[in-house]
């Protein structure tokens, strides 16, 4: 058994399974070290990718089930968002030329302004049914683009945000027995792990309540623009070549 080798599980799903477990595997090696030892073999080796495994679709689980509140308190879907005609972060010239490339390419109607004013919910429908399309557009042209990379950090960030609360149950419960083992049979190698616990304890807290859910937003929007963007440029070539 192995995990696959592809870079978005592997950012998205694999990372932040890693640091969920961290706390187990710091109390494990260094409370446990003498009993560690002895599953370093294939059992061992085979037992730690399991964990992971399942650690790793916990988190995803966790990320995705998040997602929708995310995205409702970012005003709907980032790929949406970014070309809506209300949204500063592009200006209308470019949002205008992503939607008649959609409409070209795609054959599918995109809102203009007068749409969005009336029923800004059906605007972000038709805006979130085209992306759907460019997606699959982008995977099957630009599988290895700028837009890729930056989905799998956002599926990182998503991710461990979603699972934060495990996360900090985790790094509770270890702090916990880290500590109740230092008491009841000291050792400068458990006190080692109880303090990298409550460093990541501490992180634990910083990160997930203070750092992603902006970090998670800002590479969400990013990850949009690079999607438009390199859509917009396979569209360009298409209709280039049917013109020629």
């Amino acid at each position: 058994m192995k995990l696959p080798a592809d870079p978005y599980d592997i950012k998205a799903r694999y990372a932040p399974g890693l640091i969920v477990a961290l706390p187990f595997l710091i109390t494990l090696w260094t409370s446990f070290h003498t009993e560690a030892q002895a599953l370093s073999g294939p059992l061992g080796g085979a037992i730690s990718i399991i964990i992971w495994y399942l650690l790793s679709v916990s988190v995803r689980f966790c990320g995705k089930r998040i997602e929708e509140k995310l995205w409702k308190s970012w005003g709907g879907a980032p790929s949406s968002v970014i070309v809506s005609w209300s949204d500063k972060r592009l200006g209308d010239a470019l949002k205008a030329k992503y939607h008649k490339m959609a409409e070209r390419v795609l054959g599918m109607p995109m809102p203009d302004m007068d749409l969005e004013k009336a029923d800004s919910h059906e605007s972000l429908y038709l805006i979130d049914q085209a992306f759907a399309r460019i997606k699959g557009i982008l995977r099957q042209c630009d599988k290895d683009g700028l837009w890729s990379v930056v989905n799998a950090e956002y599926g990182f960030a998503r991710n461990l945000y979603g699972s934060r609360l495990l996360w900090l149950s985790i790094s509770i419960l270890m702090t916990a027995a880290s500590a109740t083992l230092v008491y009841l049979s000291y050792d400068n190698l458990k006190l080692i792990g109880l303090i990298i616990n409550l460093l990541n304890l501490f992180c634990c807290v910083l990160v997930g309540w203070y750092v992603l859910p902006k970090l998670a937003k800002d590479i969400g929007f990013r990850y949009a623009e690079h999607a438009w963007e390199s859509f917009c440029n396979i569209a360009e070539q298409s209709v280039k070549i049917e013109n020629r």
